[in-house]
């Protein structure tokens, strides 16, 4: 579930800045607090459909739009915190090893 709020979390930034507009332009279009629409950008929140509603009209978008991932799957943005997560539970030990090969892939 949170992999599915932090898609639709890029997929309203992108189409955000695709608009143009800033968090405090959107949220004050779509009658969403800034800060709101910001931790729902980020993946921490899960909006209620009627906010979403909101949030896909001040974007000029159909609802249904604001879950079309396709394109967000290879965004690099994305696939850091992919990694990030699976680094999450790793030991120093095992760090340091992901580091040596990493490093060794990138030269």
């Amino acid at each position: 579930m949170k992999e599915v709020r932090k898609l639709l979390g890029r997929r309203i930034r992108y189409l955000r800045n695709f608009c143009g507009m800033t968090q405090e332009q959107l949220g004050d279009k779509a009658d969403v607090n800034y800060k709101y629409l910001g931790a729902i950008e980020r993946g921490e929140k899960n909006p209620a459909t009627d906010n979403l509603a909101k949030i896909a009209g001040a974007l000029g978008v159909k609802l249904h739009e604001l879950l079309i991932f396709e394109h967000e799957v290879e965004d690099i943005q994305l696939l850091k915190e992919k990694i990030d997560d699976l680094l999450g539970g790793a030991s120093i030990k095992e760090l340091k090893t992901i580091y040596r090969v990493i490093e060794a892939m990138l030269r």
